[in-house]
């Protein structure tokens, strides 16, 4: 699939127009290899304008769960589109029946609020936790990733141990003061924290499977914790599903921990790649939406990302999902895994879900940020151009994920496993 225009053409106007040549870091990081500009994308696969076919095991830092351009729901964008675009006014009828549809899949709570991102969804969960509560302070945790706003970007990629970081410029001093990160899956830390603060926090927000250091699940006895914690000190507790819910769980990570929390947040795989997130939450936090706090949003519950939602989050109902993608995950993880001992080549292969990391170098699993660290995250980035090379696409990134989706086949995953031994090998020539 080439594109009309000059593929050297596009990529000298996105240098030009974009700063890096595309839209954030962590894209502009794919063209760290060679310049990747899309030009189609269909089913596990993606085209550039060079007409080069990529097996996808990326698929938008996760967001494509059936497939790129799953055909029942760009017929249902189609026919929104034909219906309505935007509206603006009051509720449209797309809306209601979506809502319903995700409190249908996370029974215990009232509620939604449609946002167009998940840093937004973040955004407003934690005004709603302080409005609540009356406090300012919320806890979070190294390795995880709430979106790129001021309340989020604290490490991310810096373990708590050598102190709170922001990891961008541009944070105020005073939002500094009002965030804490503790150590992730440790329940002891938290403990002693919130022994001492607990009266101050407004709310724990914690990822169940963090996937910012590659698939990292919490442990039970640390997520229980952090719910012990929220209810002795009068916090809330909210899970960041943007990630998980569809791909790992379509019931929510609530009942993997046997955990209940406050607020539940949504989004990416949910309308399989259109831009829609959503909070969940109990009814009288979300009641706070009322009159008390404010949340606004010309393009939120957007009729075409609601209309794509909703035949997507069917359709992953119908298909069961979740087990589908568990599976094709789990039986990806071990024949890479196979691979890479069949190379020569150190690693552990982590599986959670619908997705798996490669750590090259440990023996064991990493539970936290300061151990994903310990990966070699060099080999790594070579190991991903050896991989883009061969024809498969993955994140350069040694803390982001493979991905599978629906439409990943059997004999995608044989390709998958024969160019992951080559690009080992190939990687651990160069040394």
């Amino acid at each position: 699939m080439e594109s009309p225009l000059d593929p050297e053409e596009l990529w000298r106007e996105a240098s030009r127009v974009f700063v890096g040549g595309a839209q954030g870091r962590l894209r502009r990081e794919f063209h760290g290899i060679e310049p990747l500009v899309v030009v189609k994308a269909q089913g596990s696969r993606v085209w550039d304008a060079y007409g080069r076919e990529l097996l996808d095991f990326h698929l938008a830092f996760g967001a494509i769960a059936l497939g790129h351009n799953d055909r029942d729901v760009a017929a249902a964008v189609v026919k929104q589109l034909d219906r309505m675009v935007l509206h603006g006014a009051g509720v449209s009828d797309v809306e209601v029946e979506y809502a319903k549809l995700l409190l249908s899949r996370l029974p215990g709570y009232s509620r939604v609020l449609f946002t167009n991102s998940g840093s937004e969804a973040v955004m407003i969960a934690l005004r709603l936790a302080r409005a609540y509560t009356s406090r300012d302070v919320i806890v979070k945790f190294d390795g995880n990733y709430h979106g790129w706003h001021d309340y989020s970007m604290f490490n991310v990629k810096t373990p708590a141990a050598v102190g709170k970081r922001p990891e961008t410029l541009g944070i105020p001093r005073g939002t500094s003061s009002t965030v804490e990160v503790l150590p992730y899956n440790d329940a002891y830390n938290l403990e002693k924290f919130m022994s001492r603060m607990g009266g101050e926090v407004a709310a724990i927000i914690l990822e169940p499977v963090a996937h910012s250091m590659g698939v990292v699940p919490a442990d039970r006895d640390f997520v229980a914790a952090a719910r012990e914690a929220c209810d002795e000190h009068g916090c809330l507790l909210i899970f960041d599903e943007i990630l998980t819910f569809v791909r790992d769980s379509l019931i929510g990570m609530r009942n993997y921990f046997g955990v209940d929390a406050e607020i539940t947040l949504v989004g990416k795989s949910i309308a399989n790649g259109l831009p829609v997130a959503a909070v969940l939450g109990i009814e009288e936090v979300m009641s706070l939406l009322e009159d008390k706090v404010v949340s606004s949003g010309t393009f939120s519950g957007h009729p075409l990302s609601m209309a794509g939602g909703m035949a997507a989050l069917s359709k992953a109902v119908k298909l069961e999902l979740d087990k589908v993608l568990w599976e094709k995950a789990s039986k990806a993880a071990s024949m890479v895994a196979s691979a890479l001992e069949d190379s020569g080549v150190d690693a552990i292969v982590a599986h959670f879900g619908g997705a798996f990391s490669i750590y090259f170098g440990l023996s064991e699993r990493p539970k936290s940020l300061s151990e994903a660290l310990r990966a070699d995250g060099s080999f790594y980035r070579r190991f991903a151009a050896k991989l883009r090379r061969k024809g498969i696409l993955v994140s350069p990134n040694p803390l982001k994920r493979f991905h599978l989706s629906y439409s990943h086949s059997g004999e995608d995953l044989e390709l998958l496993s024969t160019a992951v031994e080559e690009a080992a090998k190939e990687a651990k020539a160069e040394g």
